[in-house]
């Protein structure tokens, strides 16, 4: 969900460069990221002179952020060392259901997701309660269209940020696809994976598949073909662990997917789990759990709403 041009302006602070060059490094401490996330979202209210959602600043620093703002992250980032810790509710500790397989799962939300309605509406629209480690909860309404991104706040102020030159536009491999052209991304399995893995080998490629599919199941108008072609891709892709009878934020109950690549691989600590409820294919919650304690949520967004909007209200 950003522009063609991200990576020239989120590099863009001493180091950038041999940091592109290094390739892949080993992931920072959860509680760092948590405190610069923080950092970041304050940075940004005080800019816009409002405040701004956890889950809203994913979006707004994905699609329109500022050199300045995200090179001051970085520094932030580099000096975090911890954050202050708010109890959130665990993911569930129920081991996984004998015989349910996340294959299966997986090609069961698929035919749920396949039977979905087409949509034309101008916005895609999510409703979610955002819960991060040292600030408040909270619960906004994010609209996004072609051409700007809306966040109505709980605390009933609206943020509006115009996209930039050539629209809004999603990660998807290695490049940039805008609104019009999710429907041009192929939807037979092995061909959406080799456009989802792009750039990217071994189980890079795996935590590189799952990350963006999960983007472009919550955050994007993906059509009913593209959502099941999706779920298709993660019943082929390694590493998924299925959790039965687990409650998201909002307390509903779905199925826990978790992810375990190859041992020692930096980015599998920090990946997201995800909530799903299988009787309609939606994705409840992504959440982020603390190295080494599964019980132990740092982040999490629970999705209470994601589907099309004919305005913004």
């Amino acid at each position: 969900m950003t522009h063609k041009d991200q990576h020239t302006d989120i590099l863009d602070f001493p180091g950038a460069t041999a940091l592109k060059n290094a390739g892949r490094v080993d992931a920072p401490d959860p509680t760092v990221l948590t405190t610069a996330h923080a950092l970041v979202r304050r940075a940004m209210a005080e800019e816009a002179g409002t405040d701004v959602p956890a889950t809203a600043t994913t979006f707004v620093m994905h699609r329109f952020g500022r050199r300045r703002l995200l090179a001051g992250a970085a520094a932030v980032a580099v000096a975090a060392v911890g954050a202050a810790v708010l109890p959130v509710v665990g993911i569930g500790s129920e081991p996984p259901a004998a015989g349910a397989s996340a294959a299966e799962l997986f090609n069961t939300l698929a035919e749920r997701a396949a039977s979905g309605s087409e949509s034309n509406a101008p916005y895609w629209k999510t409703t979610v309660k955002s819960a991060v480690e040292g600030d408040k909860v909270h619960t906004d309404d994010v609209y996004l269209s072609r051409t700007e991104l809306v966040i109505k706040t709980q605390n009933g102020r609206t943020v509006t940020k115009k996209a930039p030159p050539g629209g809004t536009t999603w990660r998807v491999g290695n490049r940039q696809v805008g609104w019009d052209s999710l429907d041009k991304l192929p939807t037979r399995p092995d061909a959406l994976r080799r456009v989802l893995s792009a750039g990217a080998e071994g189980p890079a490629a795996a935590e590189q598949t799952v990350r963006q599919s999960g983007e472009l199941l919550t955050g994007s108008p993906a059509s009913p073909r593209l959502r099941a072609a999706l779920f298709r891709v993660l019943a082929g892709t390694p590493g998924a662990v299925v959790t039965e009878h687990v409650k998201d934020g909002a307390g509903r109950t779905g199925t826990a997917i978790s992810w375990k690549w190859s041992e020692g691989f930096p980015h599998s600590a920090h990946s997201p789990n995800w909530i799903v409820r299988p009787s309609d294919a939606q994705l409840l919650e992504l959440n982020y759990v603390q190295e080494g304690d599964a019980g132990h949520i740092v982040q999490r967004d629970t999705y209470l709403y994601a589907g099309p909007a004919d305005t913004v209200r």
